[in-house]
């Protein structure tokens, strides 16, 4: 309802405008239906269904597409693992087949380099969309979940 309440917000205090800024929010609807269409599907028939990442940050996107995040740190991206939690990460990469740890854009990827490296698989990166950074600063909310997900098509062995 965010695209709602802004179009409303916009309508009220620039009338003249309204048609306008109806038009852009239904456009924009209509593009954020065929994303979720999009994730939906492209991650439906995933192998393997868990994504270890740096740290908390995809929770939204494990709840809406029935995936498993497993972060190596908690909401806080600066906190430490423990040398236990790293062990039990890595027994759980081998274990399930995972071949991809997720590291994040605007955070080091020192300890999910460290996991990968210990578990013997890949990195990746995600995009929480925390903020644009050089590379990305042409690109929107659309085009980064895009790239988002052919990251975790490509790391899970999505069909």
């Amino acid at each position: 309802p965010v695209t709602e309440h802004v179009r409303d917000a916009l309508v009220e205090i620039d009338p003249d405008h309204a048609a306008e800024y109806r038009a852009n929010a239904e456009a924009l609807l209509g593009d954020l239906a065929t994303l979720d269409e999009d994730l939906t599907s492209g991650l439906a028939d995933c192998k393997v269904r868990d994504i270890v990442t740096s740290h908390a940050a995809f929770a939204y996107l494990a709840r809406a597409y029935d995936l498993t995040q497993v972060p190596i740190a908690g909401i806080d991206p600066g906190t430490e693992p423990s040398a236990a939690q790293l062990a039990e990460i890595s027994d759980l990469v081998e274990a399930d087949g995972i071949t991809t740890v997720f590291t994040e854009t605007l955070v080091s990827p020192a300890v999910a380099n460290t996991v990968a490296r210990e578990a013997g698989v890949e990195t990746a990166t995600l995009d929480p969309i925390e903020g644009l950074t050089e590379e990305t600063s042409d690109e929107d909310y659309l085009s980064i979940m895009r790239t988002n997900l052919a990251t975790l098509q490509k790391a899970n062995d999505c069909s």
